[in-house]
């Protein structure tokens, strides 16, 4: 029986006191998304590589090529928490002079650092966004490395779907387009790169990580029980255009 919470926009897409993992904090599009979740009342626990030099609360250094550095966080994080409800996986690499970087960083660091702290979110269930790419379903050239890990973790999503839904957790995958960040931004100031871009997407402009903000609150929502294995692109119809 459906009560009036559930036609409420309010409760609908509600985060309210939900714990978020979210690694890659400190990147241009894992900085805002922070900010959205803390503003929606959610708990974000922050994940990266870079030592800073403020102290943050929960926030935590880990190298994503040291499986050592998954097993300190997975002890440090038990402590203070007993669950998880979510997990966006935005740290990544692009590194087309190194091939195997890619797959340490790209999927065997989301491996491990699930592997690690399973336990916390199996116990009440969890949603576990993964970061994708426009590259995992286009072969864009001089970067095989790059191209290859994003198209190896769009089948470990759904792999972990199916294995992990026993546990009532979803695993989901959000493929942002050319979205503009502090970190994109000497790339995207390049006028012939962006022609070539925009003249296959659909919306003839790059993105900002503001687009992303209503797929991520939805896919950490409970409105989103019943989603699990799927691909979003948020790439302004780059994808869906015919030559």
């Amino acid at each position: 029986m459906l009560n009036k919470k559930n036609y409420s926009s309010k409760y609908l897409f509600s985060i309210k006191n939900k714990v978020c993992l979210i690694t890659g904090s400190e990147g241009g599009m894992g900085k805002e998304v922070v900010k959205l979740l803390k503003f929606n009342g959610a708990k974000v626990i922050k994940l990266d590589r870079y030592a800073i030099k403020t102290k943050q609360q929960n926030y935590y250094k880990v190298d994503y090529t040291h499986k050592k550095d998954f097993i300190s966080f997975s002890k440090e994080i038990k402590k203070k928490f007993k669950k998880i409800d979510c997990i966006i996986n935005f740290a990544g690499v692009s590194d087309s002079k190194n091939f195997e970087k890619n797959f340490q960083v790209n999927i065997f660091g989301i491996f491990y650092l699930i592997k690690n702290i399973f336990k916390l979110i199996s116990k009440k269930g969890c949603s576990i966004i993964n970061i994708t790419s426009l590259n995992s379903e286009l072969g864009f050239k001089n970067n095989p490395g790059y191209n290859s890990s994003k198209g190896a973790l769009k089948l470990l999503t759904k792999s972990m779907a199916v294995d992990f839904a026993k546990f009532n957790i979803r695993v989901n995958n959000i493929g942002p387009g050319f979205i503009k960040t502090p970190m994109t931004k000497k790339s995207f100031n390049s006028k012939i790169k962006k022609n070539k871009r925009v003249a296959r997407m659909i919306f003839k402009k790059y993105g900002h990580p503001s687009d992303l903000f209503g797929i991520i609150l939805y896919l950490i929502s409970d409105s989103s029980s019943y989603v699990t294995g799927q691909d979003f692109y948020i790439d302004g119809g780059f994808l869906s255009k015919g030559i």
